[in-house]
């Protein structure tokens, strides 16, 4: 196997996970939160975001980077290389709804926690984060499903 048959996969593996977080959250997370206490959205979430954002990166950085160079040795006009253009917007897509809401919220949260400090805001900050989290999903389910369709091509 060439390195050039790789990325396909590397794209659905770095940007799987990075779904199935987001989906989780969208159709669990968000649920459970809602029933749950302030103090315990501070202590979990801080410390979730605390890791995830630690960690998570790689994955994302992984899938973009492997879905850019999948699509850069695509061959001009076909279905494949279209499919992995949709796939970077939707990946873009929720990109920036992760830095520009969900990231100063994982902070704020974060900081909180290794205080040990419940925040006066916090479910605010929770309903602002989950109020872009089923995008995200969708962003990456269109994503993840472009990458499929166009591995399945090759």
């Amino acid at each position: 196997m060439q390195f050039v048959d790789a990325l396909p996969v590397l794209a659905v593996l770095g940007t799987g996970v990075v779904y199935g977080v987001d989906v989780f959250f969208a159709l669990i997370g968000r649920r459970a939160l809602a029933e749950s206490s302030d103090a315990a959205i501070a202590d979990v979430m801080g410390r979730l975001h605390q890791v995830a954002d630690a960690r998570m990166p790689i994955f994302g950085v992984t899938g973009l980077l492997a879905t850019i160079a999948s699509a850069a040795v695509s061959p001009i006009g076909t279905t494949t290389i279209w499919l992995n253009l949709i796939a970077i917007a939707g990946l873009l897509v929720q990109l920036s709804l992760y830095l520009i809401v969900a990231k100063p919220i994982n902070t704020k949260m974060t900081e909180a926690a290794q205080r040990k400090e419940v925040l006066s805001d916090i479910r605010e900050l929770q309903h602002r984060w989950d109020s872009v989290i089923v995008a995200r999903a969708i962003a990456m389910t269109l994503a993840v499903g472009c990458l499929i369709t166009a591995t399945s091509l090759r």
